[in-house]
């Protein structure tokens, strides 16, 4: 007498396409057996054996049924079997018993408008030849959701300028943007994954504002909420990629957008069960948002800090910012022609970017007040402000002294924080007379008190004729 596990056997390799004999043979029962069991299970009268299995964790069902209510995971609800009760099981154990508390969640279809949304990711397909050299490849893609019009291409890495650079295409591919881009958390797009409030690159967002769009995050470990792409990208490497048979970086390039073309494009797609090429032209297209003027310029992002001399090095050259910024870290974006710097979102400094190395590329205003060059006119306007005397002896200092005039002149201004300026002009005054031209007979004379002074003749008499009498150029000189 042949029990049911014997019976269940032969139901099994029946529906595995055995032959009665072969089972025979396989069992070691007469096929006489083998036939009658097959007549039972024609007749549905053999069911499939129900295995009746003790679960060490029964006895505390209620309780862990509340523990989950309140909240509890499963490795702490096995340290409170541990504690409590003293039962020692696996996480695994665990872990499979809680299973049966899990209710299935229900998904709700998102019908987006056309022209509503984007949706992006990268997919990694492998390795291949790139100028003699293996390199990661990964296929960038971005489908509208509503008429599920798709551009695919290839990429090295998975950079922000790489990631802007794919979406530039994508939306000259497409003739406009959506007004949003549905995006994972990706490091070239989002810096702290939130749903409720990301933080978005900032590069990555200026570049959405150019093309009037904006950007929305998936739920992390949410792969429904851009259930679209992630299809995508698995039908690139389901029905593009199995139909490649070579290695060829720039071949793969071209295959990829005719595939895209005349094969991705052209399907009736297995959700709406429409072609996405005619679905796009005669719905979506025209509610796009049509493409800037000017294509957004790409700009390659850094942090610098500012050193002592006001100036930040920026590939092997260094750039002035205004003095107020010394030590602080600044951003700088550049095109590789030009170099903008950043407090913030506050543009501090514009240069042209050298292509020597080691050079100081500097603006005169950024430097602190006291420390700025003066024109000739500033010069000028400043010796007037004293008086034409001032003035006077300018040009003289100019005159005697054309390599050291402005170095004179600022100490001749200076002086005006230990004297007035009336005095100073006076000073002057009595300088020209003399004819003696320097910042230290100025001095000389607001220090000594000569500017009230009468002139005097420096000639007098003596035997010889006449002579200078020293004694008082010492008095103006020393």
């Amino acid at each position: 007498m042949y029990g049911i596990d014997m019976k269940f056997t032969v139901q099994a390799l029946l529906t595995r396409g055995f032959s009665q004999r072969q089972i025979a043979k396989e069992l070691s029962i007469s096929r006489k057996t083998v036939r009658k069991f097959k007549e039972e299970i024609d007749n549905n009268s053999i069911l499939t054996p129900q295995i009746d299995r003790y679960k060490k964790l029964d006895p505390y069902h209620e309780e862990i049924k509340e523990w989950i209510s309140m909240g509890k995971t499963g490795v702490l609800i096995r340290e409170s079997l541990a504690t409590k009760h003293g039962v020692q099981v696996g996480y695994s154990t665990i872990s499979r018993y809680l299973q049966q508390f899990k209710t299935s969640e229900v998904y709700i279809p998102l019908i987006i408008p056309p022209g509503e949304e984007g949706q992006v990711d990268f997919g990694y397909i492998g390795r291949f030849d790139k100028d003699g050299k293996l390199v990661k490849v990964w296929s960038f893609s971005m489908i509208l959701s509503n008429s599920r019009y798709s551009y695919h291409k290839i990429v090295t890495d998975q950079s922000v300028n790489t990631f802007i650079k794919c979406h530039i295409e994508a939306f000259e591919y497409f003739g406009g943007s959506p007004k949003t881009v549905k995006l994972d958390n990706l490091k070239a797009g989002v810096i702290s994954p939130s749903f409720y409030e990301p933080t978005i690159q900032r590069q990555y967002a200026e570049f959405l504002h150019h093309y009037n769009s904006v950007p929305i995050t998936a739920r992390i470990r949410r792969g429904q909420d851009k259930g679209k792409v992630e299809a995508g990208v698995k039908y690139v490497k389901n029905n593009f990629l199995k139909r490649i048979q070579h290695q060829d970086y720039y071949q793969l390039e071209k295959d990829l957008l005719d595939w895209t073309n005349n094969i991705c494009n052209k399907r009736i797609h297995g959700t709406i069960k429409k072609v996405p090429v005619e679905v796009f032209y005669s719905i979506e297209k025209p509610k796009l948002s049509p493409l800037p003027m000017a294509r957004y310029e790409i700009f390659k992002i850094e942090h610098r800090k500012v050193n002592n001399y006001g100036h930040i090095c920026f590939n092997n050259n260094f750039y002035s910012v205004p003095s107020k910024f010394i030590c602080k870290t600044l951003i700088v974006k550049s095109t590789g022609t030009i170099l903008k710097i950043y407090d913030d979102t506050q543009e501090v400094a514009v240069h042209p970017v050298c292509s020597e190395n080691g050079k100081f590329i500097s603006i005169p205003e950024h430097r602190p007040l006291e420390k700025q060059g003066k024109t000739e006119q500033e010069y000028i306007q400043r010796a007037k402000d004293f008086g034409i005397h001032t003035h006077e002896f300018l040009k003289q200092v100019q005159n005697e002294k054309p390599y050291q005039w402005q170095r004179i002149m600022a100490g001749i201004f200076h002086l005006q924080h230990l004297y007035s300026k009336e005095i100073v002009e006076k000073a002057c005054v009595r300088a020209l007379d003399y004819k003696v031209i320097s910042y230290t007979s100025v001095k000389n004379i607001c220090k000594n008190n000569l500017y009230d002074k009468k002139e005097e003749s420096l000639a007098v008499k003596c035997s010889n004729g006449f002579a200078h009498e020293l004694t008082k150029y010492d008095s103006l000189i020393n």
